[in-house]
């Protein structure tokens, strides 16, 4: 089978992990669970779309996924395309759009990064008395060294940042094709018409059962960890 032919094959997966991203987040009241990074918040925020063939439904708004329209698409056979999403782990708040078809995660907005440090200013010599020259080049130099320093912390960061970010999302995929793949999927897949229906779903049981499915452990089968790859 030619790749463009799998891939086309396989398009509704994304599709499927962004409505299971979008149920969970509101079942379990914006708090998602990994074993890697234990609970951490999660939800849908500024924006969903969701379309079938050429139809297309736009959400936007502070809790687009909320709206009567939302469900009422999925009623009709929509399906998410995109979503902007939200992370809170700990001090750090992350924002970033994830369109299903190809997995493709844009306007990723990571915590702030380092910045001046309160007790090393940078030096305004413009207002500063005239140095003698060599004062004047040893001070440049140390301000330049202070530039340089802070620049590659702020890189080595952002750069740890969106590691830490690419782990998250890496680990929510894995439970997601663990229960796809798995004997429960069948199951999850009743709750989640009835949750689109606007009928309600028992959170506990239902964690329960997605749990006993990923083995307590929440170890992917190896059908899925090649899948994720």
């Amino acid at each position: 089978m030619q790749l463009t032919d799998r891939i086309e094959k396989r398009r509704f997966v994304g599709r499927e992990f962004l409505l299971w991203l979008w149920f969970e987040s509101e079942l379990f009241d914006g708090t998602l669970t990994t074993k890697e990074h234990g609970s951490f918040g999660f939800w849908i925020e500024r924006q969903i779309i969701l379309t079938r063939a050429k139809e297309a439904t736009r959400i936007a708004g502070v809790q687009p996924a909320a709206a009567r329209e939302a469900k009422e698409s999925l009623l009709l056979g929509k399906m998410p395309e995109a979503a902007a999403f939200h992370i809170s782990m700990g001090n750090h708040e992350t924002t970033f759009t994830l369109k299903a078809e190809r997995l493709l995660v844009t306007g990723l907005k990571l915590p702030t990064v380092l910045g001046t440090t309160p007790d090393a200013p940078p030096v305004d010599l413009s207002k500063a008395r005239r140095p003698p020259p060599r004062r004047k080049r040893e001070e440049v130099a140390r301000q330049e060294q202070r530039e340089s320093d802070e620049a590659h912390e702020s890189f080595y960061e952002r750069m740890q940042l969106t590691r830490d970010f690419e782990a998250v999302l890496e680990a929510l995929y894995r439970d997601f094709l663990t229960l796809r793949l798995g004997e429960a999927w069948e199951g999850v897949a009743v709750q989640l018409r009835a949750w689109a229906a606007g009928e309600d779903v028992d959170a506990e049981a239902y964690r329960a059962e997605r749990d006993r499915s990923m083995g307590g452990a929440r170890r992917a089968p190896a059908r899925a960890r090649a899948a994720a790859r």
